[in-house]
């Protein structure tokens, strides 16, 4: 009885972008990208960051996939005027028979592929290729710039808020005051007004009356004219 053939295993490709020769920034392409392929993961956006950025040929979007769906990837991604290659993949193994790893292991912060760490300060994915510092220093960065809107908005939120509270507070008390006078009840501070004004009004009031007892009368005749006219005895 004759051995069954082993199974094949499939050759898997990687896509590669080689640059672009779009007018748009790169920011602008990676989210076309991004909306094109359906795909908003960190990974992928980080991936296509550096690709389109160096265009070095070096950064591959796209790993372990058939030849077929890479060649549809690299035909939506002409439409953007991005340029690709398709190489084979140099890891044919199958993940599960690759489990046995000795010593501490390093989890890669964009695809989660585990690998023996090494001594090395900035650990390089040996399936994606992403330097895990460099990933982890871009989240960072994106986690600080939202932080920082949520903050700006939040505290525009706390201004127009207080400013339709002032508003509501000054209609209120311009109702209050319409109210008072069509009820023709005087405000308070005029009646303070008006006593200031009668107190000032008495004391004029009585200076003036102090004045006129105390000036002469000019009627009453002075003494050396009641002498010159007296008769002389």
């Amino acid at each position: 009885m004759s051995e069954s053939p082993k199974a094949q295993i499939p050759e898997l490709f990687d896509l590669v972008v080689t640059g672009h020769s779009s007018d748009k920034s790169v920011e602008a392409l990676v989210r076309d990208v991004l909306t094109l392929l359906d795909d908003n993961s960190p990974y992928l956006e980080f991936k296509l960051s550096d690709a389109l950025l160096f265009n070095n040929g070096m950064v591959s979007i796209r790993e372990n996939i058939s030849q077929v769906e890479a060649e549809a990837i690299s035909q939506q991604l002409s439409t953007l005027a991005i340029k690709c290659a398709i190489r084979p993949t140099l890891q044919l193994v199958p993940l599960e028979e690759n489990t046995q790893l000795t010593g501490p292991l390093y989890t890669c912060p964009a695809c989660k592929h585990q690998q023996v760490q090494t001594k090395e300060h900035n650990e390089k994915c040996e399936a994606c290729g992403v330097i895990g510092d460099s990933f982890l220093r871009t989240q960072r960065m994106k986690e600080a710039v939202e932080s920082e809107r949520q903050k700006y908005e939040n505290e525009l939120s706390k201004s127009i808020k207080a400013a339709e509270e002032s508003a509501k507070r000054y209609e209120s008390d311009s109702m209050y005051q319409e109210a008072r006078r069509q009820l023709g009840v005087e405000d308070k501070s005029g009646d303070s007004k008006l006593k200031i004004v009668a107190v000032v009004a008495a004391i004029s009031i009585g200076i003036a009356a102090l004045y006129a007892f105390n000036k002469p009368d000019k009627a009453a005749p002075q003494p050396e004219t009641v002498a010159a006219t007296a008769p002389t005895q």
